[in-house]
């Protein structure tokens, strides 16, 4: 007996996992970059979601659609973070692969993103895009 290998096509479309969305900052939908992100992740069948100011301090998991705490946000004033973020929800390995190569494609590469993992899924959302945009600059992303 000898084992079946599959090899996946190169191009052909990753099927999305059910959960598959992604929350986008500083990406506004008439701006051509953000719309160029929507469509990359419409043309994946991944739901996007625009982040408001009002939400930066929830739980990014709580924005995200419900994975995770609900908590009140964080007391003081939440600052807005001055740059583009997408954090993925629920992608599977594949799917990231897909993103970043149809993002290099369209041009419109996302430099600060990050996946929803357990370990983030309860940090407020302005503290999430902050760190990940300060780790990001610190590897020489723009």
């Amino acid at each position: 007996m000898s084992a079946k290998t599959s090899k996946k096509k190169p191009g052909k479309k990753v099927k999305p996992s059910r959960s598959a969305a992604a929350v986008l900052w500083g990406l506004d939908p008439s701006s051509e970059r953000g719309a160029a992100v929507r469509t990359v992740l419409r043309e994946m069948d991944v739901r996007a979601r625009t982040a408001r100011v009002e939400q930066l301090g929830l739980p990014a998991g709580v924005v995200a659609g419900g994975h995770g705490h609900v908590a009140p946000p964080a007391p003081g004033g939440v600052v807005a973070p001055d740059c583009e973020f997408a954090l993925l929800c629920g992608f599977t390995n594949a799917q990231v692969d897909e993103f970043l190569a149809r993002s290099r494609e369209a041009g419109c590469v996302v430099g600060a993103k990050a996946l929803l993992t357990s370990a983030n899924r309860n940090w407020p959302l302005g503290r999430l895009i902050e760190a990940v945009a300060a780790e990001h600059a610190a590897m020489g992303g723009a």
